[in-house]
């Protein structure tokens, strides 16, 4: 199974100030485990008593944050007084704006924004021009919920999670391998497939610990699909998961939405 990037630590002698600057300069708040949601990969900024006050060499790890307009973010941050190594400048060769700043531990960020001149080149680059200009962007799952405040109650209390940001009819959650929504929707939704899943190491004990928090999974005997206490084989799985097939579970949310648990079955002798 191909590793992923969980996380990046920025460690730091100081990590209620650094925490506080980077939450400032690119208006974020962080989570209770101190995980700044900057995209997919989380930020954790953390103390150690093994690093100098100072980066010694800045240039050897750059934080590359993506924005969608990197002369407006320049603005935020001249008006908060940041340090920059190189100001924004559009790259003709690149088809990108770019912008180098020093956060207070000397480590360097860069500022990205790729544009549609960017997309372009790369599809001609790559022999790929029937890729749409979708293909670079980033996805996430939206969740209908006829009662917002009921679905937040769901989530929390049966599945211990709580968004990442909040905004007036939406709650955002984010996990090291993407991210969903919650939003305020009159409609509803079908329940009839599969809306939003996770994947994990342990389905068994995962089932055990949101049973015990009340969570009921939903029971099937159809052609090709039966569960036993909740828990289907499916035959199947992705070339990057490692696995023949997958061990599935599935439940329904407060609002009706029907979500899935899976674990890949690794091949014989493996």
């Amino acid at each position: 199974m191909t590793p992923n990037i969980g996380s990046i630590l920025l460690a730091s002698t100081d990590p209620a100030r650094l925490r506080a600057w980077y939450e400032r300069a690119f208006d974020v708040r962080a989570d209770g485990d101190g995980f700044l949601p900057l995209g997919e990969v989380g930020v954790l900024v953390d103390g150690r008593e093994d690093v100098a006050e100072r980066a010694a060499e800045p240039e050897r790890v750059i934080l590359n944050l993506h924005v969608a307009d990197a002369r407006a973010v320049a603005r935020r941050l001249d008006a908060l007084g940041v340090e920059w190594v190189a100001e924004p400048e559009y790259r003709e060769g690149a088809g990108a704006w770019f912008a180098t700043l020093r956060d207070p531990d000397g480590n360097l960020v860069q500022i990205i924004e790729l544009t549609p001149e960017y997309w372009t080149a790369r599809r001609a680059r790559l022999g790929t021009g029937s890729v749409g200009p979708l293909a670079g962007a980033s996805v996430a799952g939206r969740l209908p919920a006829l009662d917002l405040d009921r679905a937040r109650r769901f989530y929390r209390e049966k599945l211990g999670l709580e968004p990442v940001e909040t905004r007036p009819g939406g709650l955002r959650y984010r996990f090291p391998g993407g991210e969903f929504a919650l939003f305020a929707s009159a409609g509803k939704p079908s329940g009839e497939h599969t809306q939003l899943s996770w994947h994990v190491d342990d389905l068994e004990r995962t089932v055990a610990e949101l049973r015990e928090r009340g969570v009921e999974f939903e029971e099937y005997d159809l052609p090709g699909l039966r569960t036993v206490d909740g828990i289907a084989e499916v035959e199947g799985d992705y070339p990057s998961h490692g696995g023949v097939g997958e061990r599935a579970v599935w439940f329904r949310d407060s609002e009706g939405n029907l979500l899935g648990i899976g674990q890949s079955l690794p091949a014989p002798g493996r």
